[in-house]
């Protein structure tokens, strides 16, 4: 009762604070509890740094560049350090960089030019027949003999421009066997402005497809109709000579299939398929009444036909007075449903990029730069492979050579993904990987041009141009629009790059600590909204497919439904008639909500959150100097052979007073350093493979010795096991107090690692009487001159470790003369704490007698069924 009053009386006296609680201070609190901030491996590995002999190993780690900020600015200005190695490295990383940066920002800017955009628009229009108001004369091609029309009175004035007075361009001339009255031919200029020269032929390519193959007919109308026409695809293709008997035979050629080896055309994307490379081909003659005539009798004798799927029409021309060639495709599709779609695409590229050239202004910069950057590359390429390298010696502890040598083949086969794993786990190097990716990809589609260039007959320089030869320049352009892509694609990631050289300035650290913690979130995010979009487009494709035209096909639908995000969509009031389906509708309406209302929530929400963590635990201290600043001064101030050292002054100390031995230091010392090199050495072992801080240590083989042994705690197996023990009973050694490994006690300790040791632990200063490490060695290694003499009038050897017993049992004797029967002072706050927790054991008996006795009484209720049972 006593108990319990005094807890009542306790919980009256107690006071209880008003807590007002809302959703910001529950998620603030829960938000601290759960993301507090780690502690820093730069923290962590410091001693490491400081005591490991092998310092090489952490030049290029990029746990400097992860936690840059956490670098220690002491530890900078001794040159010899781990930090400042790294930083050096870091330094000089970042200015390469910035060199590599900048040479691809100028090398991708002298190939772009203004002049390759209006040279391209200016032939798509003029192909299209386009006006002012974008209506154009090949959009009115819808049949077949539109399109026949369409090559008389398009493409034929177009392409043999009346320009009689037109000044010639060259003089090609073309040598017969045994014939002395060569050709000349001239280039004929397209258009009326005399810009453009037309380079070859126009070569005409027919797409076919086998009947009945891809397609059945209907059992209702077979009789009528035995025969269908599927639409196009490679494996449908037909390769049959379908000439007519009585077809001219200069027209031949044209009802022959050839490979894309012969036709030296490429596939073409159209808006119904991607037709090859191959096909049924010919070429229109270079006076104008002869081609007209041959297009008459190819229509005639019925060149396109209910097989024909595509016809292909390529041509080149070149822009002199801009030195642009612009490549120019014409296709017309030939559906299944008999609807012809007629479009024209075109390509352009400044000449220099088909063969090296050394004249002066953009072209030999152009050339320069292409040189520059293959050094360039090729210096950061051999430092990504050393990076690599350090990663896997970091990782497995050794030479990987030597590492492959002793493994099995199952490791050797997984060594590869192992490797990469490590070395992509931090992000930015995943970009440097794609920075060499794509510009290696890009100098190969450029070499593999010159090559091809000096490969092909037709585009020699006393060929190129001739009307009557076709020019193969579209199997050299494509690969130069994709290697030109891929140069976009590596601009874009080297300035993205960027982000990782400007953690170094405390104003954008943290943009870019929190693009690198969101990076691998927004991953998980995207492809979660892959599968979404995916599934939308699919439903989109199904229930909008027959009425739009966007969504007629699924990778349609996928693409347009990006779109919306950003335009929206203007929703067609008929979905909302009396009698129509809600369907549609519905769907979209799920779209809306589901998108907008709740991924793009959760996206910003990662974001935020992210932000939130990030500003937290990545705070710029306003007192701490920059790393990389104190680096560049202590740089400068070491070219000019001066020292910034300030805390150390072992220059002007004797030799004597720089180390000590660890026998020489007193127990508790010796204990202290021991435990250090331990606790590093354990730290190492979960860091860096292979790593041996502390050779000396014999715990680990004390441990594998006495595996075997039986403790005291085990209970003897067997009788003779018992008399086994009490005739072999081997005395007990008493317990050390002081567990130091013999091989440890000739181990020197510097200056430097003593005063480290007396900083992290208070309780040395306080035991040594010091609070600097000279001061210890020279007590401890040279005997005090009053202690010498002492011992030499008292006849004893007084060394300094009885010295510093003596003074500790005086201090120990000085702490028991103190009078402990004066009056304590009262404090309130400890009186309330010692009322709180008498309640609360109270509280706690109370409770435990409670269910101490409803178990004895469940147990006298079993035991009494049981009674009941047995009887």
């Amino acid at each position: 009762m006593m108990g319990e009053d005094g807890g009542d009386g306790g919980k009256a006296k107690q006071k209880k604070r008003a807590v007002f609680l809302n959703r910001d201070i529950v998620i603030k609190r829960l938000h601290n509890r759960q993301h507090t901030k780690k502690v820093s491996p730069m923290v962590l590995l410091k001693d490491i740094f400081e005591e490991t002999p092998d310092k090489d190993r952490f030049v290029g780690d990029t746990m400097f560049w992860k936690y840059f900020e956490d670098i220690d600015i002491q530890r900078i200005y001794h040159t010899n350090s781990v930090e400042y190695r790294n930083l050096k490295v870091m330094c000089f990383e970042t200015i390469f960089y910035l060199v590599l940066m900048m040479s691809v920002t100028f090398y991708a800017y002298q190939l772009q030019s203004q002049d390759v955009f209006e040279g391209r628009i200016e032939q798509l229009d003029y192909w299209k027949g386009c006006d002012t108001e974008g209506n154009c004369i090949i959009q009115k091609v819808e049949d077949v003999k539109g399109f026949w029309n369409w090559m008389q009175t398009e493409l034929v004035p177009k392409a043999y421009t009346d320009e009689r007075d037109a000044p010639k361009v060259a003089q090609i001339e073309t040598v017969f066997n045994d014939n002395d009255f060569p050709l000349y031919w001239n280039p004929r200029y397209i258009g009326t402005s005399r810009s453009n020269i037309l380079l070859g032929a126009l070569r005409m390519r027919q797409l076919r497809v086998q009947p009945n193959v891809g397609c059945t007919v209907s059992k209702l109308v077979e009789h009528v109709f035995p025969d269908c026409y599927a639409s196009y695809h490679v494996d449908r293709e037909s390769q049959v000579s379908y000439d007519s008997r009585f077809a001219p035979t200069y027209l031949q050629q044209a009802y022959q299939w050839q490979p894309q080896e012969i036709t030296k055309q490429t596939s073409v994307e159209g808006s119904a398929a991607s037709y090859a490379g191959s096909g049924y081909f010919i070429d229109l003659p270079a006076n104008k009444s002869h081609a007209s005539i041959m297009l008459q009798d190819l229509w005639k004798w019925r060149w396109v036909d209910q097989l024909t799927r595509a016809v292909v029409i390529e041509l080149t021309t070149l822009n002199t007075n801009v030195d642009v060639i612009v490549n120019t495709v014409i296709t017309f599709e030939f559906t299944p449903n008999g609807a012809v779609v007629g479009s024209v695409k075109s390509n352009a590229v400044r000449i220099f990029m088909f063969t090296p050239s050394l004249q002066s202004g953009a072209t030999l910069l152009a050339f320069v730069f292409m040189i520059l950057l293959w050094v360039i590359f090729t210096i950061f390429s051999i430092w990504t492979l050393w990076l690599m390298y350090k990663t896997c010696f970091n990782y497995l502890g050794q030479n990987p050579l030597g590492y492959l040598k002793e493994s099995s083949w199952a490791v050797r086969f997984t060594f590869p993904l192992r490797i990469l794993y490590q070395f992509f786990r931090y992000g930015w190097n995943f970009a440097d990987m794609i920075i060499m990716g794509c510009f290696y990809m890009h100098m190969i589609f450029r070499i593999n041009t010159f090559t091809s260039v000096n490969a092909e007959p037709a585009l020699a320089p006393d060929v190129i141009g001739h009307p009557e030869v076709f020019m193969p320049f579209a199997k050299l352009i494509e690969p130069l629009v994709l290697g030109n892509n891929i140069l976009a694609m590596l601009a874009i990631t080297c300035w993205i790059k960027l982000f990782k050289y400007l953690c170094m300035s405390s104003y954008f650290r943290l943009l870019v600590r929190i693009l690198e913690s969101c990076a691998a979130r927004l991953v998980v995010f995207c492809l979660l909204l892959l599968v979404v979009f995916f599934g939308f487009a699919v439903a989109f494709s199904i229930g909008l497919g027959y009425t739009n035209a966007s969504f007629v096909t699924i990778p349609k639908s996928f693409l347009v439904l990006f779109f919306l995000l950003i335009d929206g969509y203007a929703v067609d009031e008929d979905w909302f008639q009396p009698g129509k389906d809600q369907i549609v509708p519905l769907i979209f309406l799920a779209y809306i909500f589901l998108i907008y209302f709740v991924l793009l929530n959760i996206f910003i929400a990662i974001v935020l959150d992210t932000f939130s963590l990030a500003s937290r635990m990545n705070a710029v201290d306003p007192d701490k100097q920059n790393p990389m600043m104190v680096f560049l001064k202590t740089y400068y101030n070491w070219m000019k052979g001066q020292s910034l050292v300030r805390d150390d002054s072992e220059e002007h100390m004797k030799q004597e007073d720089l180390c000590i031995t660890l026998d020489l230091l007193p127990g508790l010392v010796r204990r202290k350093w021991v435990e250090k090199k331990r606790r590093m050495q354990r730290v190492a072992d979960q860091n860096f493979a292979g790593m041996v801080l502390f050779p000396e240590d014999d715990r680990k083989n004390k441990r594998d010795n006495s595996a075997g042994t039986n403790s005291d705690w085990l209970l003897p197996s067997t009788q003779s096991d018992v008399f086994d023990e009490m005739t072999n009973a081997m005395a007990q050694k008493p317990v050390e107090l002081y567990d130091i490994p013999p091989a440890v006690m000739a181990q020197e300790v510097s200056r430097a690692q003593l005063q480290r040791l007396m900083d992290e632990d208070q309780t040395i200063p306080l035991l040594l009487g010091t609070k600097k490490a000279v001061d210890v060695i020279r007590k401890f290694k040279t005997p005090d001159k009053e202690v010498y003499t002492m011992q030499q009038e008292a006849g004893e050897t007084i060394t300094a470790v009885k010295s510093m017993q003596g003074t500790v049992f005086g201090r120990i004797d000085k702490l028991e003369r103190v009078k402990l029967d004066d009056d304590v002072p009262q404090v309130p706050e400890i009186g309330q704490i010692t009322e709180q927790m008498s309640s609360a054991v109270t509280d706690m008996r109370n409770q435990f007698r409670v269910q101490l006795t409803g178990i004895i009484e469940a147990t006298a209720v079993l035991f009494e069924h049981l009674v009941e049972l047995t009887q």
